[in-house]
């Protein structure tokens, strides 16, 4: 008997058993696990671009994260962006400037509209998602934005934007209603001599820029203010020397200035005619026919004047006031001037007025007060503050025509209602203009959107490129790392029966049974 030979036969099936065994229980995890190997050792030369790909489709899953919030305060700020630009359209059709019509509660129908849209504009000014006030500048959480009441009315002891309003129109039409410009007629050297003559308060009322008169008749002269004297201010006059009595037809004409930059011309002809109405003066007939015809051109410089105060002037220290409250945009001192009640020149003290907007407020771009970086070499800025020219503009046209009060001073009677009448209509045309938007130009809201607009594609093809990306990295590693289950099982079918074959021939070798041998 060949001992040697049996024992190498014996070792060589026993070796060969426990093989085949060992790859059976690997395929039967791989079976259950789906993975090639438990480890990445156990996939040798792959493992490296699996740990990549691996730390590829981690660093696209933190983005994921980052670029879905950002798309949904993009998505919501374009449709408040969106609406507000509705609201700024719709303004501009219900202004109406021949619309005077008033309601029970003192507003004019078109003010009434125009306040629903205010609210709106508020309303998406303090949008917020999650917390984050889209509009409020850097990490805002609470509304920037104040309410209607407290900007209209005040809050805490601050004054609102209506008695602003009023303090501006008290300034600038001033106690004699005829918008700083007071008149005389004296008589130096025996000539009747016109005079309007600003006075010189804090730049309020009109400024005088020229004095004319059609007939040689009539001397004119504009006469620059006097300020030498402080105890005696004099300020810039106008002068129409009456040398001669006027004759029908003749002019005389003042131009001011109103504190916006407009003009405004008062123009009037002489007439013999009493019932000659608005734009006249009558020519004089008694003892002093020249003194007189110069005392009724003051009494209707004087009544032009005051009409245009009243309305005109009116309106403008409105659109004034407005600025000061929401701010005068681009100016170097930003502090807002606030006229002392009597109208006798600006208040001293600081923060009279109520915040209106309570958001980031500072030098930097507004745009860079919200950064996300929503890829490994992309980021994007998209803050946006309701101070923003485009925003409180729109919030500065819409409120100042909302708070103005269009009611005649005295009611039912028919000239203060044509005063009253004549200022709605000055101020509308002011409102709708500054909220009208010329020719194909953008608005400064469209401007914004189209910013945002920009930036949300830049996130939403980003995050698709990123998807696009994670699913190959995904596939690439599926194939490195997992195994196809149906070839394992047919492997497993064949390791079990080459192991029953193995089995069965050392059997015969060590006289075993089956179950002994897995045991």
């Amino acid at each position: 008997m060949n001992t040697i030979g049996y024992s190498r036969s014996h070792s060589y099936m026993l070796d060969l058993l426990m093989q085949q065994k060992t790859q059976l229980e690997d395929k039967s995890i791989q079976l259950t696990s789906g993975l090639k190997s438990q480890t990445y050792g156990g996939i040798s030369s792959d493992s490296r671009m699996a740990l990549e790909l691996r730390r590829e489709i981690s660093n696209i899953g933190i983005y994921e994260d980052s670029n879905a919030i950002a798309s949904i305060q993009l998505d919501l700020m374009g449709k408040s962006l969106e609406h507000m630009e509705k609201m700024r359209a719709e303004s501009v059709s219900a202004i109406d400037d021949n619309n005077y019509t008033l309601t029970t509660d003192g507003q004019t129908t078109s003010q009434q509209a125009t306040e629903i849209m205010l609210h709106e504009t508020i309303s998406q000014l303090n949008s917020e998602v999650n917390g984050y006030y889209l509009f409020g500048g850097k990490d805002a959480t609470e509304p920037p934005v104040a309410s209607l009441d407290a900007i209209m009315d005040g809050q805490g002891g601050k004054l609102g934007l209506k008695e602003l309003m009023k303090r501006y129109e008290n300034a600038h039409i001033g106690a004699s209603e005829n918008g700083r410009i007071e008149s005389s007629v004296t008589s130096p050297a025996g000539v009747p001599t016109l005079t309007l003559q600003q006075d010189n308060v804090e730049g309020f009322g009109f400024q005088i820029n020229s004095v004319t008169a059609s007939s040689t008749d009539v001397t004119t002269a504009v006469v620059p203010e006097d300020v030498s004297d402080p105890l005696n201010l004099q300020g810039k006059k106008g002068t129409f020397a009456f040398n001669d009595t006027p004759e029908v037809g003749d002019t005389i004409e003042v131009e001011l200035e109103l504190p916006d930059g407009s003009k405004s011309v008062v123009k009037l002809t002489a007439t013999d005619d009493p019932d000659a109405g608005e734009g006249t003066f009558l020519i004089g007939t008694g003892a002093d026919p020249t003194l007189e015809s110069a005392q009724n051109a003051q009494a209707a410089f004087d009544k032009a004047i005051s009409g245009i105060a009243k309305t005109e002037l009116r309106a403008v220290a409105d659109v004034q006031a407005g600025e000061e409250f929401f701010g005068n945009h681009g100016r170097t001192d930003p502090a807002p001037k606030v006229p002392k009640a009597d109208g006798s020149g600006y208040e001293t003290g600081t923060d009279l007025l109520v915040d209106w907007y309570t958001g980031t407020e500072n030098g930097d771009d507004p745009r860079a007060d919200k950064v996300v970086q929503i890829d490994d070499n992309v980021r994007v800025e998209y803050g946006a503050r309701a101070n923003e020219k485009a925003f409180s503009e729109q919030l500065q046209n819409l409120a100042v025509f909302v708070a103005a009060d269009f009611t005649a001073v005295t009611l039912d009677d028919e000239a203060s209602e044509a005063v009253a009448k004549s200022y709605y209509s000055s101020l509308a045309k002011k409102s709708d203009d500054a909220l009208s938007v010329a020719g194909d130009r953008n608005s400064g809201i469209q401007s914004v959107a189209s910013e945002m607009s920009v930036v949300n594609t830049t996130v939403k093809r980003t995050a698709e490129r990123q998807k696009q990306a994670a699913l190959t990295y995904q596939n690439t590693l599926t194939s490195l790392e997992n195994v196809d289950k149906t070839e394992v099982g047919t492997e497993i079918a064949v390791l079990r029966t080459d192991l029953e074959a193995s089995f069965q021939a050392t059997s015969i070798l060590l006289n075993l049974g089956i179950t002994n041998f897995l045991r």
